[in-house]
């Protein structure tokens, strides 16, 4: 399978969100929220939007505390991370406020539980002295897990929720196999998964079994007698 960009719906949405976003002032609220179900292409449109802009980007990790959150930060930017939390934050927020970048950070959820709300608050806190523009991505429940916190919902000012992968968009990803995946069998894809990553691991089974049986093209009733839905 080809390893190539697709742009599907649900990149062209966050694109445009984040575009939107870092067009607003400095000085208003500038956060985007992106979230969804698994498999619907977030943490690939992350990655083409970091290659876009100048991002810092981020998967907040379950370990995760205030002082190594802002290590990792100043990691990032080239900065000495050894210090106290009050000073990892001064020389980080220095170091934004000359040089503003979109602050990315995936898995947002993990943050979003009581034990890890000194480091949301300290995002939030980047976001108003240093004026930079964040974008968290999560689940699709993490925008209900935003809405308790008030202070922090009212500055979010564009969402995204990712849809399931439609035809269209599953049809250009299907394309990237080695071989030929028949319109039924892309149809069938669709209404029965609607999720790249679960379709990625079904063309990668169909590609193993293509090279054993010498298939060029697969439709869905050969599909179906070569069996390879197990595990789905």
């Amino acid at each position: 399978m080809k390893e190539a960009f697709i742009k599907t719906e649900n990149y062209n949405t966050l694109n445009e969100a984040v575009s939107n976003l870092l067009a607003l002032p400095p000085s208003a609220p500038r956060i985007c929220l992106g979230y969804g179900s698994f498999g619907q292409g977030k943490t690939m449109s992350l990655d083409r939007i970091a290659a876009q802009h100048r991002t810092l980007i981020f998967r907040a990790g379950q370990t995760w505390t205030k002082s190594s959150f802002l290590g990792d930060l100043c990691d990032t930017l080239g900065l000495d991370r050894q210090g106290t939390s009050s000073t990892l934050y001064a020389r980080a927020m220095n170091d934004l406020r000359g040089n503003p970048r979109l602050i990315i950070i995936d898995e947002i959820d993990t943050l979003l539980r009581s034990t890890r709300y000194e480091v949301l608050e300290t995002v939030r806190d980047l976001h108003d002295e240093a004026y930079v523009p964040i974008l968290f991505v999560g689940m699709e429940e993490s925008d209900a897990k935003f809405k308790k916190h008030k202070h922090y919902y009212s500055r979010i000012v564009e969402f995204v929720k990712f849809k399931s992968t439609g035809l269209e968009d599953i049809k250009q990803f299907c394309s990237l196999s080695d071989i030929e995946v028949e319109d039924d069998l892309v149809k069938y894809f669709t209404t029965k998964y609607g999720n790249l990553r679960q379709i990625k691991v079904l063309i990668l089974r169909l590609e193993g079994a293509a090279k054993v049986n010498d298939i060029k093209s697969c439709g869905l009733k050969q599909f179906k007698q070569l069996e390879l839905e197990h595990g789905q």
